[in-house]
């Protein structure tokens, strides 16, 4: 047996859409079994203090950009100062060279043959490893999004993408076609090998069998104007069920603890902070409230509940809306508090309302996972 191939996933903590689309890639890489390739999973972030610091303010960022909507137009719209390829490169020379330079020790240690990245700025710091250090490396990333922005890298060896829009997004940022490859939807395989129906994961989680039931969530932050659609719900008139995931958002946590001592009878709160396996929620709804991040809609989708959609933190998001909504058409936009009254009043009139949009949802969920096509194209990729 020859050497074995070392396959270095990155994690990055930035929304936690990264870290969730990593763990699919790696878990499907891993469960090939292949005895020629090392698999190794690193949070890179945490290995050092000036990382650690650089996470903590792509965290700050996001937190940000999820409550204030212009502030990732206004970064996007700065890009085209420099010139979109340009612009990172000079960001990376001013404020993270230290970053950079510990970054690239890390990989010195790990030696990798290949890199899988999910987030930009990991992927320009593997593509500059390679270029300046090991030029035998292969620099792979996977974007999680559903269209390309302006911050990803063009000098990586293989750009995969997970739909036709993002595509063609890539071939106007200059990616060639030649690295680029398109795979269905990233998701964890655990999710498409649910079978348990609504009624087996009501009874899991102690929820209502019979009652309308809406889950609102807002990313793993719990921020995006959530507590303003917790409020919405409190006009609804029909008897509803409301899970509400909090992420890490105590304060929100304790606000719904407090609302639903005071709320009328006819609306049940159901609050939780951090869920590992939040899909099973999603298959306990009937419709699922949510920011547009692509990875929470398509669990969603991929459980079978149509999704309305509140809130787009970035120009990046309201493209996986639309996606979501106006291609799949597997839920609706509704950015304001009396629409989503109107809409959840209305389904939970009338659960008729939901079958097109079921029946969108059942169209996606019959795709194959992307994370083994990617783990099958690393395991076929050629190493010096």
């Amino acid at each position: 047996m020859g050497k074995k191939k070392r396959v270095l996933v990155t994690y990055i903590e930035a929304g936690f859409g990264h870290i969730t689309t990593a763990n699919s890639i790696a878990d499907a890489i891993e469960h090939l079994n292949d005895p020629n390739i090392e698999l190794i999973r690193k949070y890179m972030f945490k290995q050092d203090p000036v990382l650690q610091k650089l996470e903590k303010s792509f965290v700050r960022d996001v937190k940000w950009a999820n409550t204030f909507p212009f502030h990732n137009y206004i970064q996007m719209a700065a890009t085209h100062i420099f010139g979109i390829h340009r612009s990172l490169p000079f960001v990376v020379s001013v404020f993270y060279r230290r970053a950079r330079k510990m970054y690239f020790k890390l990989l010195d240690e790990i030696k990798p043959d290949i890199i899988i990245d999910t987030h930009y700025l990991t992927s320009f710091f593997a593509t500059q490893y390679r270029d300046r250090v090991a030029p035998n490396v292969k620099v792979v990333t996977y974007n999680p999004d559903n269209s390309v922005h302006n911050w990803w890298n063009i000098n990586v060896d293989t750009f995969i993408v997970n739909c036709a829009l993002a595509f063609h997004d890539a071939l106007k940022h200059d990616f060639t076609r030649k690295q680029l490859m398109i795979v269905p939807f990233v998701t964890r395989k655990e999710i498409m090998e649910v079978t348990e129906g609504k009624s087996f994961y009501r009874e899991k989680y102690g929820l209502p069998q019979d009652r309308f039931t809406v889950m609102v969530a807002a990313g793993g932050y719990g921020k995006s104007g959530m507590s303003r659609v917790i409020d919405s719900l409190l006009l609804v008139k029909q008897p509803i069920t409301v899970i509400a995931i909090c992420g890490t958002n105590k304060r929100l946590f304790r606000k719904i603890n407090r609302i639903k001592k005071i709320a009328p009878s006819i609306i049940d709160f159901r609050p939780f902070e951090f869920v590992d396996k939040v899909y099973e929620l999603n298959r306990a709804a009937d419709i699922f409230l949510t920011k547009g991040g692509p990875n929470a809609m398509l669990d969603s989708v991929l459980m079978g509940v149509p999704v309305g959609i509140f809130y787009c933190a970035s120009g990046i998001e309201y493209k996986s809306m639309a996606l979501f909504t106006d291609v799949l058409n597997c839920g609706r936009f509704l950015p304001y508090g009396h629409q989503i009254v109107r809409w959840v009043n209305d389904c939970a009139t009338d659960r008729s309302i939901l079958d097109i949009y079921k029946q969108s949802a059942s169209n996606v969920r019959k795709n194959e996972n992307g994370a083994e096509h990617i783990a099958q194209f690393i395991q076929e990729m050629k190493v010096d």
